[in-house]
């Protein structure tokens, strides 16, 4: 019996001892494979991206602009809660998701029925951190209950993946500035976000499991790089400012298009840029508030794409135009330079010079002329006579040197995506011809941006000096590191100190004495230039004012461009609607910016008409009516109707001349400007 017994152990021994070594060479020969199946079916745990955080937009005092949350998806492990083979998990899961966050329990259930065997089913984007912890905060309640009780059901198989929301905290501000992300916030779409888009975006990281050499599992995480904070030139009290009056303007008198650069002189700072489309940033496809619900029904979606395009484009920067008289500046500006003229010379108007075969007209020309003006009188009563006799005397070397000096009809490399060059809407000295040239002195028949034109002119009232326009100051590491700097790059020296001091006082005398009455603030001296430019048809209806100034006159610290396509009235020909608003911008910033007023001055800013009338400053009843009939050339507010102007981006496809009606003599009848563009130009954008 003992022998029986001891050989029965033995076999049984040999037979575990066959089976374990049997074990364990399938162990051996296939434990990394079974190991590799162990992380797959746990891969949305141990495997998952780590998503970046996509770097803030601040204006330069630290306001955030654009900035980013982080949110969370919800997922729901279809394959647990279906583990348990009598389905515990399924009802009181389903019972606290829906507890938490009001889903539909038919199409929660339906969905995981679907998909029994899926690990990952996203069912709900970007819920807040607070609706994560609440239902956390349930799951642990109703599991310890059912723990306490003895029961088996449990919340199973619902986790959270992270994720980060772009926020834009004052919505529509400095909208065609800062720009906006896609929705998954990798892609930047117009303005800051899109140009300084490979600074703004960082790289993913990732939770990711391994088998080492003992093909035990082990956890690597590679942590998130956040994107750069990008320090805009902004200051979002300002920017508030401007935009208030642009919708005071459109709200009361209105246009096609408005535009306002605020611009720190002296380093080419932006500090803000409006015009009158806005859009939510928050949510940028919302055609809303500039269409009514029937016209955005009746668009097809090729329509809908050009609506938003258009809504989302910066006048400021990617449309053209003719500037006006506010380019006397740089004429006169470059006489100077070469010493072609002197603050002494003297010039006769008569109303008009013939050239080219045109009589082209003064702004003076139906009362017979400006008479004798002094050089500083030129500009204070934006004499269109004078100008054409100066750049008569310069000569279209000398006349297109400065143009390029100034950058006009070029891009300036402004750090926004969408700049207009207008390179082939500017004459070369190849192809400019006497009347080209005499149009082009008082700001006709070429064409530029914004701001180029705001660039240019602050390199004249700076004490010479251009400076590319940015908007970007800063870039920021995630230690606040400074990883680049702007602090102004400057391209090229335009003009000297003494030409500069002769401008300022010049355009200080067009503000106090001269065609900028309209644009005085009480207690500052400040320095201008009107335009009021004709648009192409030549049709003496529609037109494009402006006004660019700036303030102190004896060391500008902040300049103001702002420009009205076709304000909303009967007589459009007055400078003094952009006048007016750049007076109350001016009004709005000055005090902010710590510029103090001086003495006791007493001047009283006119409002702006809503019928085109227009009363001066001092009271006179003087007035820019179109006609050449105000003033009486002895420092009173004189009209500029013989300026013309471009209306928004265009091809030219003319001929070298291509007048309108003209009378016996060639003159133009309706204004005395021939209607002359550089031949075969198209807008580059």
């Amino acid at each position: 019996m003992q022998e029986k017994l001891a050989i029965t152990v033995v076999v049984i021994m040999l037979a575990l001892l066959a089976l374990g070594i049997v074990l364990y060479r399938i162990v051996d020969e296939n434990n990394e494979e079974y190991t590799k199946i162990v992380l797959t079916q746990r891969s949305n745990y141990d495997s998952r991206v780590i998503p970046y955080r996509r770097g803030d937009i601040v204006d330069r005092n630290g306001t955030y602009l654009a900035t980013s949350e982080k949110v969370y998806n919800v997922i729901i492990d279809a394959r647990q809660i279906f583990s348990s083979e009598k389905n515990l998990y399924l009802d009181t899961t389903v019972d606290a998701l829906v507890q938490c966050f009001g889903y539909d329990r038919a199409a929660l259930l339906e969905t995981l029925n679907e998909r029994k065997d899926s690990p990952y089913i996203r069912y709900e984007r970007r819920i807040s951190y607070e609706k994560k912890e609440e239902f956390e905060k349930l799951e642990q309640e109703i599991n310890k209950a059912n723990q306490a009780a003895e029961k088996e059901e449990r919340v199973y198989g619902v986790w959270f993946e992270e994720e980060y929301h772009r926020l834009y905290p004052y919505g529509t501000l400095a909208c065609n500035v800062i720009g906006f992300t896609s929705s998954d916030g990798t892609v930047g779409n117009g303005g800051i976000e899109q140009y300084y888009n490979e600074m703004l975006i960082g790289n993913n990281g990732r939770e990711y499991g391994y088998l080492n050499d003992e093909s035990n599992k082990e956890i690597v995480i590679k942590p998130a790089q956040n994107g750069y904070k990008v320090v805009s030139t902004l200051d979002a009290n300002v920017q508030t400012m401007v935009e208030r009056r642009i919708d005071q303007w459109m709200s009361e008198t209105g246009s096609e298009h408005i535009g306002v650069i605020v611009m720190d002189p002296n380093n080419g700072e932006i500090l803000a840029m409006a015009d009158e489309k806005k859009f939510d940033l928050n949510n940028p496809r919302d055609l809303s508030g500039l269409y009514t619900e029937e016209e955005i029904a009746a668009m097809d979606s090729t329509q809908q794409v050009e609506a938003m395009s258009q809504m989302w484009r910066n006048f400021c920067v990617s449309d053209t135009y003719e500037p006006g008289s506010v380019a006397k500046i740089l004429t006169i500006a470059a006489g100077l330079e070469e010493n072609l003229i002197s603050p002494a010379n003297h010039f006769v108007c008569d109303g008009y010079q013939y050239v080219g075969g045109f009589n082209i007209k003064c702004t003076a020309y139906s009362r017979g002329g400006h008479g004798d003006l002094s050089l500083e009188e030129v500009l204070m009563q934006s004499c269109n006579d004078a100008l054409m006799q100066i750049a008569a005397i310069e000569g279209k070397t000398v006349f297109t040197k400065y143009q390029r000096m100034f950058n006009i009809g070029a891009k300036t490399g402004i750090d926004l995506p969408g700049e207009a060059s207008a390179s082939t809407l500017i004459y070369r000295e190849d192809n400019m011809n006497p009347s080209a040239l005499a149009t082009n002195s008082f700001g006709q028949n070429f064409n530029c941006t914004m701001v180029q034109m705001a660039s240019a002119v602050a390199s004249v009232i700076n004490g010479g000096y251009y400076y590319e326009p940015h908007v970007v100051k800063q870039i920021l590491n995630e230690n606040g590191s400074v990883v680049e700097k702007n602090d102004g790059v400057l391209v090229r020296e335009t003009v000297s100190e003494s030409t500069t001091r002769f401008i300022n006082e010049a355009l200080r005398r067009t503000v106090a004495d001269g065609t900028g009455k309209a644009a005085q603030v009480e207690g500052y001296q400040i320095g201008g230039k009107t335009g009021t430019a004709e648009k192409v048809g030549r049709n003496h209806e529609d037109y494009l004012v402006s006004f660019c100034g700036f303030a102190p006159t004896e060391d500008p610290q902040v300049m103001v461009y702002v420009a009205i396509d076709e304000p909303h009235v009967d007589d459009q020909a007055h400078s003094t609607f952009a006048s007016g608003v750049f007076s109350q911008i001016m009004g709005d910033i000055l005090p902010y910016l710590n510029i103090f007023p001086e003495g006791d001055v007493q001047i009283v800013t006119p409002l702006l008409p809503s019928d085109g009338s227009q009363t001066d400053a001092d009271g006179t009843g003087n007035s820019e009516d179109g006609n050449g009939e105000s003033g009486n050339g002895e420092g009173e507010s004189q009209p500029e109707t013989g300026e013309t102007s471009a209306s928004r981006p265009q091809v030219y496809e003319t001929e070298e001349y291509v007048p309108q009606e003209t009378g016996e003599d060639g003159s133009n009848v309706s204004s005395g400007i021939p209607n002359m563009l550089p031949t075969g130009g198209t807008e580059e954008e």
